[in-house]
């Protein structure tokens, strides 16, 4: 046991958000440095896991794929608040407040096929006036209904031709719901009157969907409008009734963990068409739930998790989505890195751990943590600066800062990425670095953060795994799959290049979709980062489009000294995105096209000479022709086990362990594949689970003050194996976690 009257030794293993948000939590306690001294271990150069983003030419922003936050990070938004407002960036300097940086949009682009094609369902979600400063305003189901009836309530009034019939009895049901919802508890459960109300109001109007296209010819005219309209409405009913019949208010989400999201929308009487269209699809589709990362296969994910974001993301503050008004790492990840370094949180980068090891006459601690010290400072004593400035930003450069290492030169030469598993790094040329750093438990350490992604696990806990079956079921039964990405800078802008509706700019409307061709269904147009970029005047782009989605995952990854592994994916995504440009691109973007631009041609491929391409105006330099051109854009294929997306099947919930419930006394988790009340891999989630993982080392922040963890006990695990309760906070002690 360590010395009672010395800080208690904290190592945080990884720096993505959950680890982040761990170091946050713990040194925002009063007195906290008499507590804790909190070190942050990070593979490579950059802190950010799967949101980790750099610069790259032209001081590109280069990001592992799409991010933002949904209005309904009741935790995440709150926290980056704070960060904000510790940073005290003077009036003017870049991104100065939280205001700045975060810049909320009501807008979403739906994709829906009809006719043998995509057809283009532009959705806008009304303001609110709640803060996204404070998530405290969500109060679980009844927020959620409450806000689902005034969206609904201000849709059908912007929705032309809603014939009167159908508006008198919508009108009469809101104004019964609006009362209902509030004077009656949601755990009157199916009794709730609510209940009665929708089915009776949905077998109408499920009446008038089905004859949609049979209306009087005036309202024939707004047909597709108001069809979408009442689509929508199927489907909230649906997550209204089936919420209240399944009782969730009493009995939780996680009762729903086995079944699939498809067959309880059906068990609550979603209408088949509903179903089919791509309202129902947005959950699954930013969630990433495809099976083994194959998007020709139908979405499989818990219906508990499911409903749970889906009844989240209605009640959102302020706005459905707050996008980030420069890249991840410079509105993310830096004000935080900036905030805790001034706090006094130590970080050493190039630590890669490679296993976590057990006390071998007391299998119930780690008593080492082995790693690989990746590279060395020439100074020591000034610690790794990790950050560069653009444009006045602090920012994350695209690869180390080589003059500040001894095997700099090398690595620079080399070009070796001490990101990736399958490296081949260190080599036999340096032999000081291929001895394991080890730490030692009572001394180096007394408590472990493991934050650390899941797709990790398999790798560095083989010896939690095989001393605790929960570890093994765990892994096997919550899958982390892979992802792509690519970004395209272009010559021309948003309405050049023919998108179809138009944005408001005052609104911060941003081209904006998870429903478009698979794999990479999400993408976004994000033209004002452009301005955060270093182009000449000569070679300017005006366009700057993200795609990014799952990649067929069915084989085992080879042995990591296969070192031309990483290559051969990312040939394998260059491929697959210069296919799918080739072949969906005319859709959504049809002036974008090879027709478009030339007498004849494809009218669905990509005009690849519209890409802005990084190597022209070189003296003496030919100019890239055609499909060449993609080689000077950005992909990436995230196949490391600490960047693989960490899904929610049905039955996976019950396998997630609490932040306290590693099994093991002196280890603690974090990360969005840990048992969170959220259970959905997101910005979100990690961040809750760091909190959850400072409560469990300290007894902060309050379990109530944790937005959405749920009240309602954990059911009984299928495999009989008990779910740790919480610990007491009152028993928790700076040298002493109770769990």
């Amino acid at each position: 046991m360590s010395n009672t009257t010395a800080p208690q030794k904290i190592a945080i293993l990884g720096g993505g958000m959950g680890g982040l948000t761990t170091a946050f939590e713990l040194t925002s306690q009063p007195g906290w440095q008499e507590r804790f001294e909190v070190t942050v271990y990070q593979l490579g150069w950059r802190l950010g896991g799967k949101c980790a983003s750099s610069r790259g030419a032209n001081e590109r922003i280069e990001e592992h794929g799409i991010h933002g936050f949904m209005g309904s990070y009741f935790n995440a938004l709150p926290l980056m608040s704070e960060v904000y407002a510790e940073l005290g960036r003077a009036p003017g300097q870049p991104l100065a407040t939280f205001e700045e940086a975060f810049l909320g949009s009501n807008f979403t682009m739906l994709w829906e096929w009809q006719d043998n094609g995509l057809k283009p369902w532009p959705m806008r979600a009304p303001a609110n006036d709640i803060p996204p400063t404070d998530g405290a305003a969500y109060k679980g189901v009844q927020t959620a209904i409450a806000a689902i009836i005034e969206e609904v309530s201000q849709m059908l009034t912007l929705t032309p031709g809603v014939p009167k019939p159908v508006g008198d009895c919508i009108a009469d049901l809101l104004g019964k719901a609006r009362q209902q919802a509030l004077s009656v508890p949601m755990s009157e459960g199916p009794d709730h009157p609510l209940v009665r109300e929708i089915k009776d109001a949905r077998t109408f109007i499920s009446g008038v969907v089905s004859a949609i296209n049979h209306l009087d010819p005036k309202i024939a005219a707004h047909a597709d409008t108001l069809r979408q309209a009442l689509l929508t409405l199927d489907f909230y009913a649906a997550l209204i009734v089936g919420a209240l019949s399944d009782n969730v208010e009493v009995n939780g989400y996680d009762v729903l963990d086995p079944e699939n999201w498809t067959d309880w929308l059906t068990r609550h009487g979603i209408h088949a068409a509903t179903l089919r269209s791509p309202v129902v699809m947005t959950t699954v589709n930013i969630c990433y739930q495809s099976p083994n990362g194959d998007t020709s296969r139908a979405a499989a994910m818990a219906a508990g998790c499911f409903l749970n974001w889906t009844l989240r993301s209605a009640a959102y503050m302020g706005s459905v989505i707050w996008s980030f008004a420069a890249g991840t790492g410079e509105t993310v990840v830096a004000p935080i890195y900036e905030v805790l370094q001034r706090r006094g949180v130590k970080f050493e980068f190039f630590r890669k751990v490679e296993a976590l090891r057990l006390d071998p006459n007391d299998r119930t601690r780690v008593s080492a943590i082995e790693m690989t010290v990746q590279a060395t400072l020439k100074d020591p004593q000034a610690g790794y600066q990790p950050l560069i400035e653009v444009k006045g930003l602090p920012s994350w450069p695209g690869r180390p800062h080589y003059d500040q290492l001894v095997e700099g030169e090398y690595l620079r030469a080399t070009g070796i990425d001490l990101e990736s598993y399958w490296n081949g790094w260190p080599t036999a040329d340096f032999p000081h670095l291929k001895t394991p750093h080890t730490l030692r438990h009572g001394v180096d350490y007394d408590e472990i953060v493991f934050a650390i992604s899941l797709g990790a696990a398999p790798y560095l806990c083989e010896a939690l795994i095989a001393e605790n079956p929960a570890w093994g079921e765990m892994v096997a039964k919550i899958p982390a799959l892979q992802t792509q990405a690519m970004q395209l800078w272009l010559s021309r802008d948003l309405y050049e290049l023919g998108w179809s509706e138009p944005l408001d700019p005052a609104k911060n409307e941003l081209a904006l979709s998870a429903t478009y061709f698979a794999p990479p269904n999400g993408n976004a147009e994000f033209h004002d980062l452009l301005q955060w970029e270093c182009w000449p005047k000569d070679n300017q782009p005006k366009a700057l489009w993200y795609f990014c989605g799952l990649m067929p995952d069915y084989e085992a990854p080879p042995p990591f000294c296969d070192t031309d592994y990483p290559r051969r994916q990312s040939e394998r995504v260059k491929a697959q995105c210069i296919q799918y440009l080739q072949a969906s691109i005319g859709t959504m973007l049809p002036k974008a096209t090879v027709r478009a631009n030339n007498p004849a041609g494809d009218s669905n491929s990509l005009d690849f000479d519209l890409l802005v391409d990084t190597r022209d105006g070189g003296a003496g330099e030919a100019r890239a022709q055609g499909v060449q051109r993609f080689d000077s854009q950005f992909w990436r294929a995230n196949i490391d086990p600490t960047e693989r997306y960490v899904t929610s099947p049905p039955g996976s919930v019950d396998s997630r362990l609490e932040a306290w419930g590693s099994g093991f006394a002196n280890l603690v988790l974090a990360g969005d594949w840990i048992y969170t009340g959220l259970n959905v891999g997101s910005f979100e989630g990690a961040t809750m689970s760091g909190k959850l993982a400072s409560y469990a080392l300290s007894g902060a922040p309050a379990l109530s003050t944790i937005i959405g963890y749920p009240t309602v006990p954990r059911p009984q695990s299928a495999t009989a194996r008990p779910h740790a309760p919480p610990p007491v906070a009152a028993a928790l002690t700076p040298t002493r976690r109770v769990g």
